[in-house]
């Protein structure tokens, strides 16, 4: 069978804008880092408890920091959520999700830095008259000059004692 079937396209629904997103690297929108307040436990943390948990097959555990947990216990006699994990365990595990969300913002702040330092380089040097990018000794009469400009007058030497200088 072979179908020949078009369909007309349509446009994504976000449930949230590119800038919530975004924003959300930087501040998260939970309160919880145990659970990120959905009352399950992240199964990232929970495979540090429990190693060879797999999400798809074993009992939800449960959030015992905030009060999201209590949301499910209403599947406890079905046998879908797991209770042992106590309150001092999930506890330890939002103080460990908080200090990898601190060391991952930092290394996104820092990729996006360089980003910004790069591009500014490269916007730098497009606009730039130079052919070249200037010596150290170029670097050094420049910044001398600069000085003049804005009136640095301790011990200010002629221009023709450091051009002599850099020449040596």
């Amino acid at each position: 069978m072979d179908f020949d079937f078009e369909f007309e396209p349509l446009e994504p629904a976000p449930t949230r804008t590119e800038e919530e997103c975004d924003k959300e690297i930087w501040q998260p929108r939970w309160k919880c880092f145990c659970c990120q307040d959905t009352g399950k436990i992240q199964p990232l943390l929970v495979q540090r408890v429990i190693p060879k948990y797999n999400y798809d097959r074993d009992r939800l555990p449960v959030c015992q920091v905030c009060s999201k947990g209590r949301d499910w216990l209403h599947l406890k006699d079905e046998g879908i959520i797991d209770t042992r994990i106590s309150f001092d365990t999930c506890r330890k595990l939002d103080i460990m999700a908080r200090e990898e969300w601190k060391r991952t913002t930092l290394q996104w702040f820092e990729v996006a830095q360089k980003r910004v330092e790069e591009g500014t380089t490269e916007i730098a040097q497009k606009q730039n008259l130079r052919s070249r990018s200037r010596t150290q000794a170029e670097v050094a009469l420049a910044q001398h000059k600069h000085s003049l400009a804005r009136g640095d007058w301790e011990e200010i030497k002629e221009e023709e004692e450091i051009e002599d200088e850099l020449r040596e």
